[in-house]
């Protein structure tokens, strides 16, 4: 197959949230190994670009979630308390892009700021 052909196929499989055990049986007895792998690397990809990952501390309302929800359509989006680690505020995490409005990422970049200016 060609990769343009399996970028569509990891793409379907990453929209549609699955494959059966008949399709993977295909991809298995069809793929060379190195298809297998880009097919893999692909998917992976595919899957972390659809996800969103929002971390936060304390407790979020319901309209906060659905302006969260609103903001990154057609994505999953998964809600994670972590109480330890931010202290307060949120984060976002999609793709390879990171918006950390915790307290613990403030502080972290202003000690950043300080170490690089002494």
């Amino acid at each position: 197959m060609k990769r343009m052909q399996i970028k569509e196929l990891a793409q379907s499989v990453a929209v549609y949230g699955g494959i059966s055990d008949n399709g993977m049986r295909w991809i298995a007895d069809n793929f060379s190994r190195n298809e297998l792998k880009m097919f893999a690397l692909i998917l992976s990809n595919e899957l972390r670009d659809r996800k969103v990952i929002a971390s936060f501390a304390g407790n979020i309302s319901k309209t906060d979630k659905n302006r969260i929800i609103s903001l990154f359509p057609d994505k999953n989006v998964e809600f994670k308390r972590d109480d330890e680690n931010l202290g307060a505020g949120l984060k976002l995490e999609y793709g390879d892009f990171v918006l950390d409005c915790s307290v613990s990422g403030i502080v972290e970049r202003v000690l950043g700021n300080i170490k690089e200016n002494l």
